[in-house]
């Protein structure tokens, strides 16, 4: 039932509704007009395409990395990417491991093929390529969470399921003092402005918790998930020691130096007891 479901919502990520969608909303064609035009279009991008592709590699239609989660797929941006569907590596893998290895191997360099090009691959979209279940793609996803090297799928990227993909251990290794390029190359390239937004987020969620709201009101203010609000409240509160307390306050002061949040938007911190004003030890 569920692989039922998968395949439907992949049926709206393919080239031809893509297209129709771009004509439609761009040209204000009707659907009519756009269908036709489209596949005409496609048909010349399938003239052309096919050329630049490398032996073992597909062309999939991803969602772009920056389209939000809840927006509807047939209206999110698709960029066509190369996936390297059989590499060099994979014969020798299947010669001297099982399966699940070379499964795993695959998973991983078709999520960064898709990250490297501009498009974010879900767990759906590997189980379509890979001609797998979708339980056993989410079981991959969970032995990298294991390593300490979680995948950037679409629904980790966007905090659409419960992984956080890159974003608790670029917090953590901010407040190591390491520059934004050395975090980058510690986690397979990952983007500035990715990162900057972590930052930004977890930054806030600071400061509201400093005034007392609650993780549903923070919700309301920066616009994550409550889970992810969840995470980086229990982070602040290890990091929270004196160590950290000098970069913690410049991250909050970097903040601070945006346009302020009105006061509809930031209810009233509740009274402080006595007890927590003294605090715990770190």
């Amino acid at each position: 039932m569920e692989d039922r479901a998968s395949a439907t919502r992949l049926n709206a990520k393919n080239l031809l509704q893509s297209i129709q969608t771009e004509l439609q909303q761009g040209y204000n064609l009707s659907p009519v007009e756009a269908q036709v035009l489209a596949q005409y279009v496609q048909q010349l991008i399938d003239a052309q395409t096919g050329l630049a592709r490398q032996p073992g590699q597909i062309i999939y239609q991803a969602i772009a990395v920056e389209e939000p989660a809840g927006k509807a797929l047939k209206d999110c941006r698709k960029v066509a990417v190369h996936l390297t569907l059989s590499g060099a590596e994979d014969m020798r893998l299947w010669a001297s491991q099982d399966m699940e290895t070379l499964r795993r191997v695959r998973v991983h360099r078709l999520v960064y093929e898709a990250l490297a090009q501009g498009g974010a691959l879900s767990q759906e979209d590997l189980a379509c390529i890979l001609g797998c279940s979708l339980k056993s793609i989410k079981r991959i996803f969970a032995y990298y969470r294991r390593q300490g090297q979680p995948l950037p799928g679409r629904g980790e990227i966007q905090d659409m399921g419960r992984g956080v993909s890159h974003k608790i251990p670029v917090i953590r290794k901010y407040v190591q003092d390491l520059s934004f390029s050395q975090i980058s190359q510690h986690l397979h390239n990952h983007g500035l402005n990715s990162m900057a937004r972590y930052l930004r987020h977890f930054a806030l969620v600071m400061l509201l918790q400093e005034r007392g709201l609650t993780s549903a009101q923070m919700q309301s203010v920066i616009g994550i998930s409550e889970n992810l609000i969840q995470q980086y409240c229990a982070l602040y509160t290890e990091l929270n020691c004196a160590p950290y307390e000098r970069t913690l306050e410049r991250l909050k002061q970097s903040v601070l130096h945006v346009p302020p949040l009105s006061a509809d938007e930031l209810p009233p911190a509740p009274p402080v007891s006595a007890a927590e004003e003294k605090g715990g030890p770190c």
